[in-house]
Order: C-alpha cells, then sequence, then structure tokens
C-alpha cells in the first residue's frame, strides 16, 4: 500500500472525486552516458549533476541580486541541504537592461547517444528569476554544432526542439545574450538531450494499466500499460525521417501518476509505475491522429530476455536482483531494492551451466522462489524489487463497489515435486493443500539445492491454492499495490480479506472508474495459528471460536519385512588337487515398509464440536474422516506449516505417531566352509570311499526382522479465536 494523507483517503472514497492522469513522455536514449557540464562561469554552490536530473523545479533561494532577500522564511540561505534543487546558476549578472556584457553559456556533455532528434531546455517559471530572452541552441558533435536554433524575445519557460536529425552528438550548448530581469545570473534547471514532457489527460486519449504478479513465482506476470497520445501535430511520425519518432528506442521509461483532488483543492499524486517500450511496441491507425504505445514494467523488460552470465556469477538474492537489471544497460544498474531481511539470503546454483540459455525472467522468479521472496515492479519507483509478503492493505467498501463481489473456487493442489539440484536429482514432494485434488506441480529450479529450501518455495506456492478468489470492480484507488492485503467489507458487520495479485486501472473522460481486481483469498493451510497433534484414542473437542479445522490424518506405517538368511559358500579340495566351490551369498534385505496413508482436507465445524478419534488397523480415523481415504507418499508427507514429515518409507528407527514405515530388515551375511577330502581305505587297501575334515567354517547369519511401522497420527490445525 503506498503511503498516502488522511486527506487523500477521505477524497479517493469521497461521494465526488476528481483523478488527474499524469505521465512523462520520456524520449531518451537508455544507455546515455552524461559527462561534465562546461560553462563560461558557474556559482560554487552548484552541484551540475541537477543538470540533468530531470527535476526542473527551482527552490526559492535568497541572494545578493535585487528582491531576492525575502526574510518571511519561504527564501531558503545557502547552503543549502543537498536534495534542494537549484539547477545550473552562472556567476556573471546582466546588465541595467538584462543584457549580458559578454554572452554566458553553459554545455551539457554526454556520450552514447546514436541519434537526436529532439531536445528540451526548462528555464525558471518563478517570476523573480526571470528567464533568457535572446538565446542560442545548439546540438554539438566534436566541437562543431550541427543544429542551432536562435530565439529572440522569448517568454517561455520551456523550448522544445525536434525536426533535426545529429548523429553520434556529445553536448548541448544554451548561449544567453540577454535576460528578462537586469542584474541577473543565468539559470537553467535542466537540459534534456531528448524529449521529456508533462502530459496530462487533456493530451492523452485513452489510457488503461494492468498491474499483476505471482507470490508463488510459479509463473512470471508483468505490468502493462497502454496510452493512446494526441498525434495531431504528427510528432510522432513513423513515416518522417526527421521525426521524434526515429529517436526512440526500447528500454525508455514513461512514468505514470494517479492523482486525486483533495478538499483544499490541491492534488496529491500516486506514481502507478515506469513502464517502457518494448519491442515495437507502437500502433497508429487513424492517419496518424493519434499514436498508440502499448508499454511494460521492469519485469516485463527482463522476462524474455537472455540471461549473459558475469565473469562471476552471484552468491546472494541482492546480487542476483543486481545482475538481472545490469543486463538491460548500465542505466538500470542501481534500479532494484531487496527487502534488508533477505538481501544477503545465500542463493547459488551448482555451475555456470545452470543458467546458461536461461531468460532473466526464470532467473529471477527461481532466485526469490529459492528465498521465501517474490518480484514486483515498485509502483513508486519504477524499480525491480524482491521482497517477501506483508499484510497490509486497503478498506473496500461496497458503496466503492460496481457490483457486490464475485466469488469462486481457487484451484487445489495435490503435491508440489521438488528436483532438488543436489548432484543426484533427488525427489522432494511436498504434500498439497487438498490430496483429492488432480493438479500437481514439478518444479526444477537450479537455486533449490536442500529440503529445506524447497520448503521455503513449498509455504509460497500453496500460499497461492485453496479457498477463493474475489473478483471486484470499483472506483479504483492508485494507492493499492499488487501484494497488499485488503479488507473487503462484506456489510455493516462482516468483512473478508484477501491478497490483491492483479488489478486493472483505466481513466477515461477524467474518470477513473470501472477497475476490475482479483483477490486471492488461500485458504493457505501454513497460516493457521495453533496446532496439535493427536496419538492416543480420544474425544477431541475444537477449541472455543474455532469454525474451520486443517486435518493431516496418517495411517498406520507398514512393517519393513525380515531380510533373508545367508547363504554358505563351500570350497572343497580333492585328493589330486581339484577345488570345487558352491556359491553362497548374502542373504537379501527385507523390503521396505511403506508410510501410512494420508488424507488431508479443510473441514468447518460447529461451535466446540466433538470428534471421536482413533486407530483402527492401518488407518487414523477423526470423526467421519478417515486416512484410508488419502494416499502414499513415495518421499514422506511434508506438513508445509512446521515443517514435519510423515509417512515416509523404509525408516530406521521410526517415531511413533509418524506414520513412517519400517525400514526391510539386513539380511544374513553368507557364511564360509573350507575342507579337504580324505579318502578312506579297508584293510586290505582298496579305496572304501572317504570323509571331508573342516579346515576353516563360519556359520552364515541369520536375515536381521524388519522394524515395525510407526502408528499415525491426527494433525489438527485452527485459527486462534477473533476478538473485537
Amino acid at each position: 500500500m503506498i503511503s498516502s494523507s488522511e486527506a487523500y483517503q477521505a477524497a479517493v472514497v469521497g461521494n465526488t472525486r476528481r483523478v488527474f492522469l499524469r505521465t512523462a513522455i520520456d524520449i531518451i536514449d537508455p544507455d546515455l552516458q552524461w559527462g561534465t557540464v562546461d560553462s563560461s562561469g558557474v556559482e560554487s554552490v552548484c552541484d551540475t549533476v541537477q543538470l540533468h536530473d530531470k527535476n526542473i523545479d527551482i527552490v526559492p533561494y535568497a541572494t545578493l541580486e535585487p528582491n531576492r532577500w525575502v526574510l518571511d522564511g519561504s527564501f531558503k540561505l545557502f547552503p543549502l541541504q543537498g536534495s534542494d534543487h537549484i539547477g545550473f546558476l552562472g556567476n556573471v549578472l546582466s546588465g541595467g537592461d538584462g543584457t549580458f556584457s559578454t554572452a554566458v553559456w553553459v554545455e551539457e556533455q554526454f556520450a552514447n547517444v546514436s541519434i537526436l532528434q529532439a531536445c528540451s531546455v526548462y528555464f525558471p517559471t518563478a517570476e523573480y528569476d526571470g528567464y533568457p530572452v535572446d538565446f542560442t541552441v545548439e546540438v554539438r558533435q566534436g566541437g562543431t554544432a550541427y543544429f542551432t536554433r536562435e530565439f529572440t524575445g522569448n517568454t517561455a519557460s520551456q523550448i522544445d526542439l525536434d525536426g533535426f536529425t545529429v548523429y553520434n552528438p556529445d553536448a548541448i550548448r544554451i548561449t544567453v545574450t540577454k535576460w528578462s530581469i537586469p542584474r541577473r545570473r543565468i539559470r537553467v534547471p535542466e537540459i534534456i538531450p531528448g524529449l521529456l514532457e508533462q502530459w496530462t489527460g487533456r493530451m492523452i486519449a485513452e489510457f488503461s494499466l494492468k498491474h499483476q504478479g505471482d507470490v508463488s513465482c510459479m509463473t512470471l506476470p508483468y505490468g502493462t500499460c497502454t496510452i493512446k497520445m494526441d498525434n495531431l501535430d504528427r510528432r510522432f511520425e513513423p513515416r518522417s525521417k526527421n521525426g521524434v519518432f526515429q529517436s526512440i528506442e526500447e528500454r525508455q521509461g514513461i512514468p505514470v501518476s494517479l492523482g486525486v483532488q483533495l478538499e483544499d483543492g490541491s492534488v496529491e499524486y500516486k506514481s502507478v509505475g515506469v513502464f517502457y517500450q518494448y519491442s515495437g511496441g507502437w500502433k497508429t491507425g487513424d492517419n496518424g491522429v493519434t499514436m498508440q504505445w502499448d508499454l511494460v514494467d521492469i519485469v516485463g523488460l527482463l522476462a524474455d530476455r537472455e540471461f549473459m552470465p558475469p565473469s562471476s556469477l552471484p552468491t546472494t538474492l541482492s546480487g542476483w536482483i543486481a545482475a538481472l537489471v545490469a543486463q538491460l544497460g548500465e542505466n538500470f544498474e542501481n534500479m532494484y531494492t531487496v527487502d534488508p531481511d533477505y538481501s544477503n539470503a545465500t542463493v547459488s546454483v551448482r555451475s555456470a551451466e545452470d543458467v546458461v540459455g536461461m531468460t532473466c525472467g526464470d532467473i529471477l522468479r527461481y532466485v526469490c522462489m529459492a528465498t521465501g521472496t517474490w518480484p514486483r515492479a515498485d509502483a513508486e519507483t519504477g524499480y525491480l524489487a524482491a521482497e517477501p509478503m506483508w499484510n497490509q492493505g486497503s478498506k473496500i467498501t461496497l458503496s466503492n463497489l460496481v457490483n457486490y463481489p464475485t466469488m469462486k473456487a481457487n484451484n487445489d493442489i495435490a503435491a508440489i515435486i521438488f528436483t532438488l539440484n543436489d548432484g543426484n536429482n533427488t525427489q522432494y514432494i511436498v504434500s498439497g493443500n487438498s490430496t483429492a485434488s488432480s493438479e500437481t506441480k514439478s518444479v526444477k529450479n537450479p537455486f533449490i539445492k536442500t529440503t529445506a529450501q524447497a520448503l521455503t518455495a513449498a509455504r509460497s506456492i500453496l500460499s497461492t491454492y485453496g479457498g477463493n478468489k474475489l473478483e471486484i470492480v470499483g472506483r479504483g484507488d492508485p494507492a493499492s499495490e499488487i501484494g497488499d492485503v485488503d479488507v473487503v467489507w462484506l456489510n455493516e458487520s462482516s468483512a473478508t480479506t484477501a491478497r490483491r495479485i492483479q488489478q486493472d486501472l483505466s481513466f477515461s473522460d477524467g474518470v477513473l472508474i470501472n477497475c476490475s481486481s482479483v483477490l486471492l483469498q488461500a485458504d493457505g493451510s501454513f497460516m493457521y495459528e495453533n496446532r496439535e497433534i493427536i496419538t492416543v484414542a480420544c474425544t477431541w473437542t475444537a477449541p472455543e471460536g474455532a469454525t474451520h479445522l486443517r486435518l493431516i490424518l496418517v495411517g498406520k506405517g507398514v512393517d519393513g519385512e525380515d531380510g533373508e538368511d545367508g547363504s554358505v559358500y563351500t570350497e572343497t579340495v580333492y585328493t589330486d588337487g581339484s577345488v570345487g566351490t558352491s556359491e553362497g551369498s548374502r542373504g537379501e534385505d527385507g523390503d521396505d515398509g511403506q508410510g501410512g496413508l494420508v488424507w488431508t482436507g479443510t473441514i468447518d465445524i460447529n461451535p466446540q464440536q466433538q470428534f471421536r478419534v482413533y486407530f483402527s488397523g492401518m488407518n487414523t480415523i477423526f470423526g467421519v474422516y478417515s486416512s484410508a481415504n488419502g494416499q502414499r507418499y513415495p518421499q514422506g508427507f511434508s506438513d508445509v506449516a512446521s515443517g514435519d514429515s510423515y509417512a515416509r518409507s523404509g525408516v530406521a528407527a521410526p517415531q511413533p505417531g509418524s506414520g513412517d514405515g519400517g525400514a526391510g530388515g539386513k539380511g544374513g551375511e553368507p557364511g564360509y566352509l573350507r575342507r579337504t577330502y580324505v579318502p578312506q581305505y579297508d584293510d586290505e587297501g582298496n579305496p572304501a570311499g572317504g570323509r571331508f575334515k573342516i579346515l576353516d567354517e563360519v556359520d552364515p547369519e541369520p536375515g536381521q526382522p524388519g522394524v515395525a511401522g510407526a502408528s499415525g497420527c491426527v494433525v489438527v490445525y485452527w485459527d486462534k479465536e477473533e476478538t473485537a
């Protein structure tokens, strides 16, 4: 939820309200690199970086120039704070008629611009600052002006120039010969090599915006924005070689804001995102009278871009996020934020081969999935943000909805199957919210190498399954964000909460209305406050205030089978020196016992309802519910709420109540018999049979008994009692 004043909160839900649209059309080369600022002379108080910070407002400040020393506190004194904007300030005063005895100039230098077809120069807007009357604008390359425009008798505070083409420009110079006020310094708040204009709802024919996100990181939806602008003057003409259109490139950002008029008449704006042109993204179909732009947020810029691995792969969440935005160019390198509690979370792959050929979008959702965060484009800054889920949002009343909320069932999931990147491709299965569901999800995330990381990911994934979806259509609130947990007031006494996963903002004819949103009210098996594990027969009474339960019924684990006895290996030496053998071997191990059947589900209950709990044979029964209706999990059932595992197979020492199957008994070790044949003779010396003489003998071991399977249990979750 974007922070807002109490006046805004009252105005946005008022019976009548006025909403204003504002966009900054920013056509500046996204790879531009700023250089130094040169001039005929500059005051030492200036920070020349302010000449290209896209801030055109100069704070009032006192100087010894006439009529600038105001003692009512409205004018600031030097030195100003670092955030106070003064732009460029020259060090020479104009004469008595505003003319400079020697022309003064300021030059903004830059690099990495292949073509320039427009530029903007901003002068002061305050009456006491003045503006240039006679001046020249030059677009230069290598010290030579390839475009020059002279102005005389000017009264405007902003000059926008187009209709020219300069290749590989490296500077824009403003030379002033006369100022509008005598004894004044030259002041220039901003020089823009490109086009930077504020457009309002009057200039925009159509506007629509869609925010969307997925906290599970199973998909990577992103925000989109469509703006159709008035183009009557044909400034955006695809067929014109000298038109502004030719210098439009991908990754140029357009910040969009929506404002609400407050009771005092002022307008409080909320940024709803920064959107970028990509892959063309434009069209015109009415002979160029309007130009439509289809834009995406920073997540959309990354979604399908192939990741180019750096020489050294990152090992933390913030490192990976930084590496991803850097793929968009140097000017994007710092356009990200990571929650400080997760910034240094360890996240890595086994080798660079794991990420070769992957898209930035897949890596983005994978690293967030592995760390329990989710990616979004921050509406206020436009930056790429990675952060955990939060639990705050807005209040939505029926009076601000077009219709009563539509509610429908959300999808269930039976299991999530992880393939761990542990070198063995081990499968790890986490149960979903409903064993009866036909849907399972397979996750092969190269950043998930351990079961702990898989459980972290499973918690986020399960938070999007089960429960309900709410679809609402209302007047829209620009301060709402994807990920907010909103409270929907259904009547005077009841309300429901749900997480916002999609919202549309549509602005037409000065009205923000019919804005649809999707809210997810997943039952979230991991969100329950209380848990009890029942391992003995009893009558269980639901706690006061509990209205629904999440149950995990774990049946008894199967006993492991006994191992087979070992057999004897025999070696016999005969009188002629020959050796005969008979095979012996270790006994076969007994089969492991399977884990018990597991049934899980969410049930509604009556106040303090009682349930009979008993264990019958292999089954665990809770009221009318039985583990016999569940299923077996080859890797065991993982309770994402607690991180505990139940109903594993082949456990050497199962804990009572776990439902684990016992390990099979080990087969007996083989025996060994070494002997020699000793012939026998009668009294006359004739052969009369013989006997074996034992030289060495080891008895075979018997097979070990299998381990008994563990008894089952009932795991009950419920919400804490709500208080007023």
